[in-house]
């Protein structure tokens, strides 16, 4: 396929262009058209431009839920070469402080809350440690039940917007701009900021486009986070680019996902597999009508054949496709065959599409053993060639699809990097004879909690700053909805008070509320090799051993944690 050189602002002018008068966003019963849509992004950059000094290369972060009005301003920012940095809308106000002030944001769009949590109690203290933001602005709310739409500027107010020079900058604008700052975490104890590119997003999805077979008939239910990834690159962006029409809920409930589907009449899904698995198994949503669905990509973690198994057979009109990807590559990297996604016999990450590149490397003596098609002849430094398939090692990828860097984070862009340019991704896994790839495991110790990256690190860092513990290792423990919990274990020596809720309490201002455990297990010492690391196959048996066991765990408070004392 040939690379194209566009923006995804000039991507919206091609599709209202093409396809203006057709649908391009709906919010329940409230709905515009591509025209309106690239009209309305138009005149808010003008007024971001104008009010707030907005151009190309400000730092603007957008902290809320899914809205119409999240889509616009992203687009308007699009449109005048800012950077959108996405704010998880869990965020505790010390994860704002923190990433407002590493991303170098000057300007902080903000929605109303997310959960327990209300944004405009959290902004005082944010604002009071964020100097480099300039201003704090509400997201364009909802009120009277309309949305922005042209008409909502004043004659007057679009006579004094310099649109003309907001369209003459667009067509000026490099590809190679950077887009976006997506925050994705690690095995370090922060969340690392990735810089996306226009020209990545924008060839990336003309790629989907074509393994997903997707048109301007295509109605996709934006039910991922447009704070994250697969929402912000593949769900609107990619939406603007192929020209399908949005239905945009929220956040991920299953009642609205259902709705989208059998009322609206959704086409298209994105999630990954909790989300999937949460429609077919949550109590009382078999009476939808699932048989408008015709596609969905399954991306984010991984998920098992029989699981996958078992929602293909509650859409089995959909061609439901797995995915692999991550946010250093644009989000999406590979994709299983349309017609036969097991065709292998197991759910794999599929084969990565072309202009792009993988191989696998050994871990242990360093020796590439497995690469794509679009890789081939990848040659060791010893000269030789062998490929074997089913022989694992870590994946690494290359192509034009690889981040620009980690923002202001050199070493930890190096790092990440080999010596030869490729991404080294931390993912184990092998090639099999179908040219897919068949992740098998992480190197790194990520949790994986209905979608969400989740370091143990920083997690564990918390609870030793409670003074508790002097010891702690946090893992993951099987769930049949949300794929993983979290289940921290934590040493008590003899004779040492602990209390659970206490610990609790001390962390639900330091951390989000998916990252706070849900089990906590209490050791005397943990399991630990010769060398003095700990065994953590072993410790994980013991955490999803006793997480099962229902009768023997204790109630933490109304938040649905749980302890048990352990001390084996």
């Amino acid at each position: 396929m040939e690379l194209v050189q566009k923006t995804i602002g000039g991507c919206l002018k091609e599709t209202a262009s093409r396809i203006g008068q057709q649908t391009a966003i709906e919010f329940e019963d409230w709905s515009c058209t591509w025209t309106e849509l690239d009209e309305v992004t138009d005149l808010l950059a003008a007024r971001f431009m104008t009010a707030y000094d907005i151009q190309k290369g400000t730092h603007v972060g957008i902290w809320s839920q899914n809205s119409p009005a999240f889509a616009q301003a992203v687009l308007a920012l699009y449109k005048l070469g800012a950077v959108v940095v996405v704010l998880n809308a869990a965020n505790s106000t010390d994860e704002m402080i923190d990433q407002l002030d590493r991303a170098d944001v000057e300007v902080l769009f903000y929605g109303s809350g997310a959960r327990s949590s209300i944004f405009d109690e959290m902004i005082p203290k944010i604002r009071r440690n964020t100097p480099k933001v300039k201003y704090f602005l509400h997201i364009e709310e909802r009120e009277a039940g309309k949305w922005l739409r042209p008409d909502s500027f004043s004659e007057r107010s679009r006579k004094s917007l310099p649109v003309e020079e907001v369209r003459k900058n667009l067509e000026n604008l490099p590809s190679e701009t950077p887009a976006c700052i997506i925050f994705t975490s690690g095995t370090t104890s922060k969340a690392k900021p990735v810089v996306l590119t226009h020209y990545g997003i924008v060839n990336v999805n003309l790629h989907v486009q074509k393994c997903m077979r997707w048109t301007t008939d295509d109605k996709t239910v934006v039910s991922v986070a447009m704070y994250h990834g697969f929402g912000l690159n593949t769900a609107l962006a990619g939406s603007v680019i192929v020209g399908m029409t949005m239905h945009i809920v929220p956040s991920f409930r299953t009642q609205f996902v259902w709705e989208a589907i059998s009322e609206y009449h959704c086409t298209v899904m994105l999630g990954v597999p909790s989300m999937y698995l949460a429609l077919v198994r949550k109590e009382g949503n078999e009476v939808y009508d699932g048989s408008s669905l015709r596609s969905g990509i399954i991306g984010g973690s991984v998920i098992t054949t029989e699981e996958f198994k078992e929602i293909c057979r509650r859409f089995p009109q959909a061609h439901l496709i797995p995915s692999f990807g991550m946010t250093e590559a644009s989000t999406s990297g590979s994709f299983s065959d349309w017609d036969n996604p097991l065709r292998s016999g197991e759910v794999t990450g599929g084969a990565f599409y072309e202009d792009t590149m993988a191989r696998v490397r050994d871990i242990n003596t360093g020796e590439i053993v497995g690469w794509s098609t679009e890789a081939d002849p990848v040659v060791n430094p010893d000269g030789t060639k062998k490929r074997e398939f089913g022989k694992p090692g870590e994946l690494e990828l290359a192509g034009f699809n690889i981040f620009k860097e980690y923002y202001k984070m050199p070493k930890e862009t190096a790092e990440t990097m080999t010596e030869d340019g490729w991404l080294k991704t931390g993912d184990i896994g092998y090639f099999n004879e179908f040219d897919e790839i068949c992740i098998t495991g992480r190197r790194k110790e990520m949790i994986i909690r209905s979608g969400e990256n989740i370091s143990p690190r920083e997690i564990e860092k918390a609870i030793i700053q409670s003074g508790m513990t002097k010891q702690v290792k946090v893992v993951g423990v099987p769930n049949v909805f949300t794929q993983e919990e979290i289940a921290a274990c934590i040493v008590v020596e003899e004779g040492q008070d602990f209390d659970p809720k206490a610990l609790l309490q001390f962390l639900k201002p330091r951390l989000s509320y998916f990252k706070i455990p849900k089990y906590i297990f209490t050791f005397h010492e943990l399991p630990m090799t010769a060398s003095g690391k700990v065994r953590l196959g072993v410790l994980k048996e013991i955490a999803a051993r006793n997480a099962a066991d229902e009768a023997g765990l204790r109630a933490v408070g109304t938040t649905g944690n749980y302890a048990k004392a352990i001390y084996e």
